[in-house]
Protein backbone atom coordinates (compact mmCIF):
# COMPACT_ATOMS: atom_id res chain seq x y z
CA UNK A 1 0.00 0.00 0.00
CA UNK A 2 1.32 3.61 -0.92
CA UNK A 3 2.37 5.55 1.97
CA UNK A 4 3.74 2.08 4.00
CA UNK A 5 7.05 -0.03 5.09
CA UNK A 6 7.81 -2.71 6.75
CA UNK A 7 7.73 -3.02 10.50
CA UNK A 8 11.99 -1.85 11.39
CA UNK A 9 11.87 -4.04 14.59
CA UNK A 10 8.79 -4.72 15.35
CA UNK A 11 8.56 -2.89 18.87
CA UNK A 12 6.09 0.01 19.86
CA UNK A 13 7.27 2.70 22.16
CA UNK A 14 5.22 2.62 25.62
CA UNK A 15 6.26 4.64 28.73
CA UNK A 16 10.02 4.09 28.85
CA UNK A 17 9.77 0.93 27.24
CA UNK A 18 9.34 -0.91 23.81
CA UNK A 19 6.99 -3.83 23.29
CA UNK A 20 7.39 -6.46 21.11
CA UNK A 21 4.25 -7.04 17.90
CA UNK A 22 2.50 -9.80 18.18
CA UNK A 23 3.38 -12.38 15.42
CA UNK A 24 -0.15 -12.34 14.09
CA UNK A 25 0.12 -8.99 12.86
CA UNK A 26 3.58 -10.02 11.00
CA UNK A 27 1.61 -9.01 7.89
CA UNK A 28 0.66 -5.98 8.53
CA UNK A 29 2.32 -2.49 7.50
CA UNK A 30 4.06 0.26 9.40
CA UNK A 31 2.79 3.59 8.28
CA UNK A 32 5.48 5.91 7.20
CA UNK A 33 5.85 8.80 5.11
CA UNK A 34 7.05 7.75 0.96
CA UNK A 35 10.15 9.13 1.33
CA UNK A 36 10.46 12.34 -1.20
CA UNK A 37 14.14 13.50 -2.72
CA UNK A 38 13.04 16.74 -3.39
CA UNK A 39 11.78 17.75 -0.55
CA UNK A 40 14.79 16.39 1.48
CA UNK A 41 17.20 18.35 -1.18
CA UNK A 42 15.21 21.12 -0.24
CA UNK A 43 15.88 21.00 3.71
CA UNK A 44 17.51 24.09 5.43
CA UNK A 45 21.28 24.48 5.80
CA UNK A 46 23.15 23.03 9.38
CA UNK A 47 22.00 23.46 13.00
CA UNK A 48 24.78 25.60 14.00
CA UNK A 49 24.65 27.76 10.59
CA UNK A 50 20.31 28.24 12.12
CA UNK A 51 21.20 29.12 15.62
CA UNK A 52 23.98 31.73 14.55
CA UNK A 53 21.05 33.00 12.20
CA UNK A 54 18.00 32.90 14.39
CA UNK A 55 20.70 35.17 17.37
CA UNK A 56 21.77 37.39 15.02
CA UNK A 57 18.31 38.63 14.22
CA UNK A 58 17.32 38.31 18.21
CA UNK A 59 20.28 40.18 18.72
CA UNK A 60 19.34 42.91 16.01
CA UNK A 61 15.60 43.34 17.72
CA UNK A 62 16.60 43.87 21.23
CA UNK A 63 17.74 47.28 21.86
CA UNK A 64 21.24 47.61 23.82
CA UNK A 65 19.94 47.89 27.71
CA UNK A 66 16.99 45.92 26.54
CA UNK A 67 16.47 42.37 28.25
CA UNK A 68 15.86 39.37 25.67
CA UNK A 69 13.05 36.76 26.35
CA UNK A 70 14.27 32.91 25.65
CA UNK A 71 11.20 30.83 24.95
CA UNK A 72 11.52 27.37 24.98
CA UNK A 73 9.02 24.04 24.84
CA UNK A 74 8.28 22.65 28.23
CA UNK A 75 8.71 19.08 29.20
CA UNK A 76 5.89 17.70 26.81
CA UNK A 77 7.29 18.76 23.67
CA UNK A 78 10.59 16.44 23.16
CA UNK A 79 13.55 18.81 22.74
CA UNK A 80 17.61 18.60 22.97
CA UNK A 81 17.62 21.56 25.14
CA UNK A 82 20.75 20.37 27.23
CA UNK A 83 22.97 20.43 24.30
CA UNK A 84 21.18 22.94 22.31
CA UNK A 85 20.66 26.14 24.52
CA UNK A 86 24.41 26.04 25.23
CA UNK A 87 24.85 26.90 21.87
CA UNK A 88 22.03 29.45 21.23
CA UNK A 89 23.90 31.46 24.94
CA UNK A 90 26.64 31.06 22.71
CA UNK A 91 25.68 32.96 19.40
CA UNK A 92 24.08 35.49 21.37
CA UNK A 93 26.60 36.13 23.44
CA UNK A 94 28.73 36.57 20.15
CA UNK A 95 25.90 38.66 18.49
CA UNK A 96 26.11 40.90 21.62
CA UNK A 97 23.56 39.68 24.60
CA UNK A 98 25.00 37.88 26.97
CA UNK A 99 23.35 35.52 29.59
CA UNK A 100 22.70 38.20 32.39
CA UNK A 101 20.39 39.74 29.81
CA UNK A 102 18.14 37.40 29.10
CA UNK A 103 15.63 35.27 30.89
CA UNK A 104 14.40 31.84 29.85
CA UNK A 105 10.48 31.11 30.01
CA UNK A 106 9.08 27.57 28.61
CA UNK A 107 6.07 27.78 26.78
CA UNK A 108 4.52 25.69 29.41
CA UNK A 109 0.62 26.66 28.36
CA UNK A 110 -2.12 25.74 30.44
CA UNK A 111 0.42 22.63 31.91
CA UNK A 112 0.91 22.45 35.39
CA UNK A 113 3.86 25.00 35.77
CA UNK A 114 7.60 23.22 36.02
CA UNK A 115 8.96 23.51 39.06
CA UNK A 116 12.28 25.67 39.28
CA UNK A 117 14.22 22.35 39.92
CA UNK A 118 12.41 20.63 36.61
CA UNK A 119 13.10 23.57 34.17
CA UNK A 120 17.21 23.49 35.68
CA UNK A 121 17.15 20.02 35.14
CA UNK A 122 15.05 19.53 31.37
CA UNK A 123 17.27 23.01 30.02
CA UNK A 124 20.33 21.37 31.11
CA UNK A 125 23.44 22.70 33.60
CA UNK A 126 24.87 24.44 31.11
CA UNK A 127 21.67 26.86 30.19
CA UNK A 128 21.04 26.87 34.08
CA UNK A 129 24.30 28.56 34.98
CA UNK A 130 24.05 31.46 32.14
CA UNK A 131 20.35 32.26 32.36
CA UNK A 132 17.57 32.85 34.60
CA UNK A 133 15.27 30.99 34.44
CA UNK A 134 11.64 31.84 35.35
CA UNK A 135 8.80 28.80 35.08
CA UNK A 136 5.42 29.69 33.37
CA UNK A 137 1.86 29.52 35.58
CA UNK A 138 -0.76 30.48 32.95
CA UNK A 139 -2.97 31.97 36.51
CA UNK A 140 0.20 33.86 37.94
CA UNK A 141 -0.32 38.06 37.08
CA UNK A 142 0.51 39.00 33.54
CA UNK A 143 1.19 41.80 31.70
CA UNK A 144 -1.53 43.24 29.47
CA UNK A 145 -0.24 43.29 25.65
CA UNK A 146 -3.59 44.60 24.03
CA UNK A 147 -6.48 43.17 21.90
CA UNK A 148 -7.13 41.63 18.93
CA UNK A 149 -8.65 42.73 15.84
CA UNK A 150 -11.23 39.86 17.15
CA UNK A 151 -11.49 41.10 20.58
CA UNK A 152 -9.14 38.64 22.17
CA UNK A 153 -7.34 40.62 25.31
CA UNK A 154 -3.72 39.41 25.26
CA UNK A 155 -1.83 39.21 28.38
CA UNK A 156 1.05 37.22 28.88
CA UNK A 157 4.51 36.57 31.42
CA UNK A 158 6.11 39.19 32.58
CA UNK A 159 9.12 38.80 31.25
CA UNK A 160 7.98 38.04 27.74
CA UNK A 161 5.47 40.90 27.97
CA UNK A 162 8.46 43.52 29.08
CA UNK A 163 11.14 42.29 26.95
CA UNK A 164 12.83 44.56 24.10
CA UNK A 165 12.61 41.39 21.80
CA UNK A 166 11.96 37.21 22.24
CA UNK A 167 13.78 34.24 20.63
CA UNK A 168 11.86 31.33 20.49
CA UNK A 169 12.76 28.06 19.80
CA UNK A 170 10.16 26.02 18.45
CA UNK A 171 9.73 22.34 16.89
CA UNK A 172 7.26 21.72 13.85
CA UNK A 173 4.82 19.40 14.48
CA UNK A 174 1.58 18.88 13.81
CA UNK A 175 -1.15 19.66 16.35
CA UNK A 176 -4.72 18.53 16.58
CA UNK A 177 -6.23 21.85 16.87
CA UNK A 178 -4.20 24.44 15.64
CA UNK A 179 -2.84 22.75 12.57
CA UNK A 180 1.12 22.68 13.43
CA UNK A 181 3.13 23.43 16.62
CA UNK A 182 5.76 25.50 16.85
CA UNK A 183 5.79 29.48 15.41
CA UNK A 184 2.95 31.19 17.48
CA UNK A 185 2.00 28.89 19.59
CA UNK A 186 5.28 29.65 21.30
CA UNK A 187 4.04 32.57 22.66
CA UNK A 188 0.15 31.41 22.35
CA UNK A 189 -0.61 29.11 24.20
CA UNK A 190 2.80 29.33 25.42
CA UNK A 191 3.67 32.18 27.45
CA UNK A 192 0.22 33.25 27.69
CA UNK A 193 -2.45 33.83 30.74
CA UNK A 194 -5.23 31.76 30.98
CA UNK A 195 -7.82 34.38 29.38
CA UNK A 196 -5.94 34.69 26.24
CA UNK A 197 -5.35 30.87 26.01
CA UNK A 198 -9.23 29.92 26.91
CA UNK A 199 -9.97 32.68 24.24
CA UNK A 200 -7.83 31.40 21.40
CA UNK A 201 -8.59 27.89 21.83
CA UNK A 202 -12.69 28.80 22.13
CA UNK A 203 -12.56 29.22 18.21
CA UNK A 204 -12.55 25.48 17.92
CA UNK A 205 -16.00 25.21 18.49
CA UNK A 206 -18.40 25.03 15.25
CA UNK A 207 -20.15 28.52 14.87
CA UNK A 208 -23.16 27.01 15.18
CA UNK A 209 -24.70 25.52 18.83
CA UNK A 210 -24.82 21.47 18.11
CA UNK A 211 -22.36 21.71 15.54
CA UNK A 212 -19.41 20.37 17.36
CA UNK A 213 -16.25 21.20 16.66
CA UNK A 214 -15.40 23.39 13.72
CA UNK A 215 -13.93 21.13 10.87
CA UNK A 216 -11.33 23.48 9.96
CA UNK A 217 -9.68 23.50 13.52
CA UNK A 218 -7.26 20.11 12.76
CA UNK A 219 -4.54 18.97 12.29
CA UNK A 220 -2.00 19.81 8.84
CA UNK A 221 -4.47 22.33 8.39
CA UNK A 222 -3.50 26.14 8.66
CA UNK A 223 -5.29 28.37 6.07
CA UNK A 224 -9.05 28.84 7.46
CA UNK A 225 -8.14 26.99 10.95
CA UNK A 226 -10.19 29.85 13.01
CA UNK A 227 -7.73 28.41 16.64
CA UNK A 228 -4.46 29.30 14.37
CA UNK A 229 -5.82 32.71 12.90
CA UNK A 230 -6.38 33.91 16.66
CA UNK A 231 -3.23 32.60 17.98
CA UNK A 232 -2.00 34.31 14.69
CA UNK A 233 -3.83 37.95 15.56
CA UNK A 234 -2.77 37.58 19.33
CA UNK A 235 0.99 36.81 18.58
CA UNK A 236 1.43 39.28 16.68
CA UNK A 237 1.15 41.59 19.85
CA UNK A 238 4.27 40.48 21.54
CA UNK A 239 7.84 41.87 21.51
CA UNK A 240 9.47 41.36 18.01
CA UNK A 241 10.12 37.67 17.97
CA UNK A 242 12.66 35.63 16.25
CA UNK A 243 12.06 31.71 15.74
CA UNK A 244 14.04 28.82 15.56
CA UNK A 245 12.30 26.59 13.49
CA UNK A 246 13.17 23.19 14.56
CA UNK A 247 11.98 19.42 12.91
CA UNK A 248 13.16 16.55 14.92
CA UNK A 249 12.52 12.75 13.86
CA UNK A 250 14.20 9.46 15.20
CA UNK A 251 17.23 8.52 14.54
CA UNK A 252 17.73 11.85 12.03
CA UNK A 253 20.01 14.91 12.52
CA UNK A 254 17.30 18.16 12.96
CA UNK A 255 17.02 20.19 10.51
CA UNK A 256 16.08 23.54 11.04
CA UNK A 257 16.04 27.39 10.00
CA UNK A 258 15.83 30.82 11.70
CA UNK A 259 12.54 32.74 10.63
CA UNK A 260 9.53 34.64 12.19
CA UNK A 261 6.57 33.07 13.49
CA UNK A 262 4.24 33.75 11.24
CA UNK A 263 4.86 33.89 7.54
CA UNK A 264 8.10 31.85 7.81
CA UNK A 265 6.39 28.91 10.23
CA UNK A 266 3.88 28.56 7.61
CA UNK A 267 6.50 27.88 5.23
CA UNK A 268 8.48 25.48 7.44
CA UNK A 269 5.30 23.96 8.27
CA UNK A 270 4.18 23.28 4.71
CA UNK A 271 7.74 21.71 4.26
CA UNK A 272 7.52 19.22 7.46
CA UNK A 273 4.12 18.19 5.99
CA UNK A 274 5.53 17.05 2.78
CA UNK A 275 7.66 14.41 4.51
CA UNK A 276 5.53 13.33 7.59
CA UNK A 277 2.13 12.73 5.38
CA UNK A 278 1.09 8.80 5.33
CA UNK A 279 -2.03 8.81 2.22
CA UNK A 280 -4.25 5.64 2.25
CA UNK A 281 -6.04 4.39 -0.93
CA UNK A 282 -8.98 3.17 1.25
CA UNK A 283 -9.99 3.70 5.05
CA UNK A 284 -8.62 0.68 7.35
CA UNK A 285 -10.79 -1.65 9.38
CA UNK A 286 -8.31 -1.35 12.20
CA UNK A 287 -5.12 0.29 13.49
CA UNK A 288 -2.67 -0.37 16.50
CA UNK A 289 -1.04 2.88 17.32
CA UNK A 290 1.21 4.08 19.80
CA UNK A 291 1.45 7.50 20.95
CA UNK A 292 5.24 7.65 20.99
CA UNK A 293 6.41 6.43 24.01
CA UNK A 294 7.33 9.22 27.40
CA UNK A 295 6.59 11.79 27.02
CA UNK A 296 4.33 11.90 24.47
CA UNK A 297 2.37 9.54 26.43
CA UNK A 298 2.56 10.56 29.48
CA UNK A 299 -0.95 11.61 30.43
CA UNK A 300 -4.61 11.41 28.69
CA UNK A 301 -4.24 14.82 26.99
CA UNK A 302 -0.91 14.19 25.16
CA UNK A 303 -1.69 10.38 24.65
CA UNK A 304 -5.28 11.58 22.96
CA UNK A 305 -3.76 13.25 20.19
CA UNK A 306 -2.28 9.73 18.62
CA UNK A 307 -5.83 8.19 18.65
CA UNK A 308 -6.80 12.15 17.06
CA UNK A 309 -4.33 11.73 14.46
CA UNK A 310 -5.06 7.73 13.43
CA UNK A 311 -8.95 8.41 13.52
CA UNK A 312 -9.43 10.07 10.17
CA UNK A 313 -7.87 7.06 8.34
CA UNK A 314 -9.85 4.46 10.00
CA UNK A 315 -13.94 3.43 8.90
CA UNK A 316 -16.95 4.16 10.84
CA UNK A 317 -17.30 1.30 13.62
CA UNK A 318 -13.58 0.09 13.29
CA UNK A 319 -10.83 -0.75 15.89
CA UNK A 320 -8.09 0.92 17.09
CA UNK A 321 -5.48 -0.26 19.49
CA UNK A 322 -4.04 2.69 21.74
CA UNK A 323 -0.80 2.04 22.86
CA UNK A 324 0.02 4.76 25.82
CA UNK A 325 0.88 4.15 29.45
CA UNK A 326 -0.39 7.19 30.71
CA UNK A 327 1.46 6.91 34.23
CA UNK A 328 0.55 10.47 35.23
CA UNK A 329 -3.09 9.83 34.82
CA UNK A 330 -5.85 12.21 33.00
CA UNK A 331 -3.35 15.35 32.63
CA UNK A 332 -6.44 17.29 33.11
CA UNK A 333 -8.84 17.19 36.24
CA UNK A 334 -11.30 19.01 33.33
CA UNK A 335 -11.07 16.51 31.01
CA UNK A 336 -12.46 13.90 33.53
CA UNK A 337 -15.32 16.28 34.57
CA UNK A 338 -16.35 16.24 31.49
CA UNK A 339 -15.93 12.81 30.60
CA UNK A 340 -18.26 12.41 33.43
CA UNK A 341 -21.02 14.67 32.33
CA UNK A 342 -21.71 12.32 29.56
CA UNK A 343 -23.38 12.52 26.03
CA UNK A 344 -21.50 14.50 23.49
CA UNK A 345 -24.54 16.90 23.39
CA UNK A 346 -24.08 17.55 27.34
CA UNK A 347 -20.29 18.59 27.07
CA UNK A 348 -20.82 20.88 23.95
CA UNK A 349 -23.46 22.74 26.36
CA UNK A 350 -20.87 22.66 28.92
CA UNK A 351 -18.53 24.23 26.69
CA UNK A 352 -20.52 26.94 25.25
CA UNK A 353 -21.61 28.14 28.46
CA UNK A 354 -18.24 28.04 29.80
CA UNK A 355 -15.36 27.13 27.62
CA UNK A 356 -12.59 24.97 28.97
CA UNK A 357 -9.81 23.94 27.07
CA UNK A 358 -10.23 20.17 29.22
CA UNK A 359 -13.79 20.18 28.46
CA UNK A 360 -13.29 20.18 25.00
CA UNK A 361 -10.35 17.17 24.93
CA UNK A 362 -12.99 15.65 26.47
CA UNK A 363 -15.90 16.61 23.61
CA UNK A 364 -12.93 15.56 21.33
CA UNK A 365 -12.02 12.05 22.83
CA UNK A 366 -15.50 10.63 22.47
CA UNK A 367 -16.34 12.29 19.02
CA UNK A 368 -13.80 9.46 17.90
CA UNK A 369 -14.87 6.85 20.61
CA UNK A 370 -18.58 7.02 19.57
CA UNK A 371 -17.21 5.88 15.85
CA UNK A 372 -14.89 3.77 16.67
CA UNK A 373 -14.12 0.89 18.83
CA UNK A 374 -10.93 1.62 21.35
CA UNK A 375 -8.80 -1.04 22.69
CA UNK A 376 -6.53 0.69 25.28
CA UNK A 377 -3.11 -0.75 26.18
CA UNK A 378 -3.04 1.72 29.63
CA UNK A 379 -1.67 2.13 33.17
CA UNK A 380 -5.58 4.61 33.35
CA UNK A 381 -8.49 3.78 36.06
CA UNK A 382 -10.77 1.35 35.02
CA UNK A 383 -13.38 4.48 35.92
CA UNK A 384 -11.74 6.85 33.47
CA UNK A 385 -11.69 4.17 30.86
CA UNK A 386 -15.20 3.66 30.54
CA UNK A 387 -16.69 7.22 31.12
CA UNK A 388 -14.07 7.44 27.80
CA UNK A 389 -16.11 4.52 26.28
CA UNK A 390 -12.61 2.92 25.85
CA UNK A 391 -12.28 -0.79 26.78
CA UNK A 392 -8.69 -2.36 28.51
CA UNK A 393 -6.41 -4.67 27.01
CA UNK A 394 -3.88 -6.15 29.35
CA UNK A 395 -1.27 -6.84 26.62
CA UNK A 396 -0.60 -7.09 23.19
CA UNK A 397 -1.29 -10.06 22.66
CA UNK A 398 -4.59 -9.53 24.37
CA UNK A 399 -5.43 -6.90 21.49
CA UNK A 400 -4.43 -9.16 18.79
CA UNK A 401 -7.13 -11.82 20.27
CA UNK A 402 -10.35 -9.38 20.74
CA UNK A 403 -9.27 -7.57 17.04
CA UNK A 404 -9.03 -11.10 15.47
CA UNK A 405 -12.59 -11.50 16.89
CA UNK A 406 -13.87 -8.33 15.91
CA UNK A 407 -12.67 -7.71 12.82
CA UNK A 408 -11.59 -11.36 11.17
CA UNK A 409 -8.52 -12.16 9.30
CA UNK A 410 -8.93 -10.43 5.88
CA UNK A 411 -9.05 -7.15 7.90
CA UNK A 412 -7.44 -4.53 6.35
CA UNK A 413 -4.81 -2.96 9.27
CA UNK A 414 -1.80 -1.59 9.90
CA UNK A 415 0.83 -0.24 12.68
CA UNK A 416 1.36 3.19 13.29
CA UNK A 417 4.17 3.77 15.36
CA UNK A 418 5.04 7.33 15.30
CA UNK A 419 1.71 8.51 16.96
CA UNK A 420 0.58 12.05 16.01
CA UNK A 421 4.11 13.36 14.53
CA UNK A 422 2.50 11.68 11.58
CA UNK A 423 -0.38 12.93 9.57
CA UNK A 424 -2.59 10.38 7.87
CA UNK A 425 -4.92 10.87 5.54
CA UNK A 426 -7.57 8.85 2.91
CA UNK A 427 -6.43 10.11 -0.79
CA UNK A 428 -9.58 11.85 -2.31
CA UNK A 429 -10.88 12.34 1.05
Amino acid sequence: MPGMSALPDRTLAWGATRLPVPERWREWRWLEPARDAAADSAAPGTLDAAIRAAAARAARAVGPSQRLALIVPDRTRPLPLPSLLPRALDALAEAGVPGERIGLVPASGIHRPMTRPELADWIGPGAAARVAALPHDADAPAVPLGTTPSGIAVAAHPAVARAGAALALGRIVFHYLAGYGGGRKLLVPGVAARDTIVAVHRRCLSPQPGGGRHPLARAGVLEGNPVHEAAVEAARLFPPTTMLHLAVDPGEAPWAEAGDPFEDHARAAERYASTHRVRLPAPLDAIVVSAGGAPADRDLVQAHKALDAVAPVVRDGGLVVLVAACGDGVGNRELAEGLRLGPQAAIETALRREFRVGLHTALALTEKTRRLRVLALTELPDELLAAAGMERVASLDDAARVLDAAVGEGAEGAVAGRGGALLYEVANR
